[in-house]
């Protein structure tokens, strides 16, 4: 039910420690037969910590073929990030090709902060800082 009322294709299962067991998908949902989430999850989480470098977290998205990865710190639930909120990360981090600054910003900056250049390019161009 929670996945259908939020729009979501899965969520992690916790316990009473909210520490991850599980994750329940969409999947899971329509291919197990069981009554309980505990029956039909996922178990054998792919996790990742916040201090996951985000290419490594594209990285494991696209060669697991898994949508979500929850954060974890100690086995506990921090957060999940999605291939959507990758996209939003890559889509919105400008550099400045003067000092190599990284901003993040929905529209590209005028001038850099640190350095007040205006040689700004969006970040997934990969140029190097006095290119």
């Amino acid at each position: 039910r929670l996945l259908a009322q939020h729009r979501i294709s899965g969520l992690p299962v916790v316990n009473d420690d909210n520490v991850v067991v599980g994750v329940v998908t969409e999947y899971d949902v329509i291919s197990k037969k069981g009554q309980t989430v505990g029956e039909i999850m996922t178990h054998g989480v792919i996790s990742i910590t916040p201090d996951t470098d985000l290419e490594e977290v594209s990285h494991i998205l696209v060669h697991e073929r898994i949508k979500r990865l929850p954060v974890l710190d100690q086995g506990k639930l921090l957060g999940i990030v999605s291939r959507a909120d990758l996209v939003k990360e890559v889509a919105t981090r400008w550099v400045c090709l003067v000092c190599g600054e990284v901003m993040h910003s929905e529209e590209q900056p005028e001038q850099c902060p640190r350095c007040g250049a205006s040689n700004v390019a969006a970040a997934s161009e990969s140029v190097s800082p006095g290119s």
